[in-house]
């Protein structure tokens, strides 16, 4: 077909209108997500207890990444469990109490393969990447955490993480990128297992009373690229010590 001459100017309002339209949504989507402790609340424990105190404003870069992460849980959750259309349920909504660990959880997806390694299933875990080069093992160890959470709540000495690479490289006929799937099998130790399992008790009573007494600075820092002012809506807050009011943070 051929196109007649047409007048194309970037509509900014529009933009605004889509990015308010999805933080709404996003805000709707939070409100069914457990009250109690999350096994991710424990990733960053000092910004879960400012989480729990207000509201942090979402910006345009966290609609966009919460938007393309959710919808994708949701497709992953839904295709791996069989199941018609998508479904938004059980993202990350803290759909089981654990009372041995004082945490919730909701794992993206349990491979009903039961062994001596895996009573209950395999968990696995899926994370998303716009990295173009493949991710090294250092690279992945920022995903691992949650999902230890999970093989330790299962008793699994087995997970698999899954990392869906946005932009993975085309490697078959043609050119460009193309969203790839990457799988890798976690393996570890019952000794592990037990030793992880009492840092998450740990860390949600340290959390736990934390909330209670009102002293966040009972709580470890945020990783680093979690905090500073342009990365965390708590900051003027938190003020956490040794990088508040540095210059290095600032940005």
């Amino acid at each position: 077909l051929n196109l007649p001459k047409l007048d194309i100017e970037r509509n900014l309002d529009a933009e605004d209108e889509l990015v308010e339209i999805t933080k709404e949504w996003l805000a709707d989507e939070g409100k069914e997500r457990d009250k109690r402790i999350h096994a991710s609340d424990l990733l960053d424990p000092r910004k879960a207890y400012w989480n729990a105190q207000k509201k942090e404003p979402v910006t345009k870069p966290m609609a966009g990444n919460f938007m393309v992460g959710k919808v994708l849980h949701a497709f992953f959750s839904t295709a791996m469990n069989g199941k018609k259309g998508l479904c938004l349920k059980d993202t990350d909504v803290g759909g089981t109490w654990d009372k041995s660990l004082g945490i919730s959880f909701s794992n993206d997806w349990e491979k009903k393969i039961k062994s001596k390694d895996s009573p209950h299933g395999i968990p696995y875990e899926l994370k998303t990447s716009r990295a173009l080069n493949e991710q090294t093992n250092r690279d992945l160890s920022t995903y691992l955490e949650q999902l230890c959470i999970y093989m330790a709540a299962k008793m699994s000495l087995v997970g698999r993480l899954v990392v869906l690479r946005l932009m993975g490289k085309n490697k078959e006929k043609g050119y460009g990128t193309f969203p790839q799937y990457r799988a890798y099998e976690i393996k570890w130790k019952k000794k592990d297992l037990d030793g992880y399992r009492k840092q998450i008790v740990d860390a949600a009573k340290l959390l736990t009373k934390a909330l209670k007494l009102k002293k966040p600075k009972i709580l470890p820092l945020c990783r680093d690229w979690k905090c500073g002012e342009g990365n965390c809506g708590h900051w003027k807050y938190c003020k956490p010590e040794g990088r508040y009011g540095v210059t290095k943070w600032k940005s």
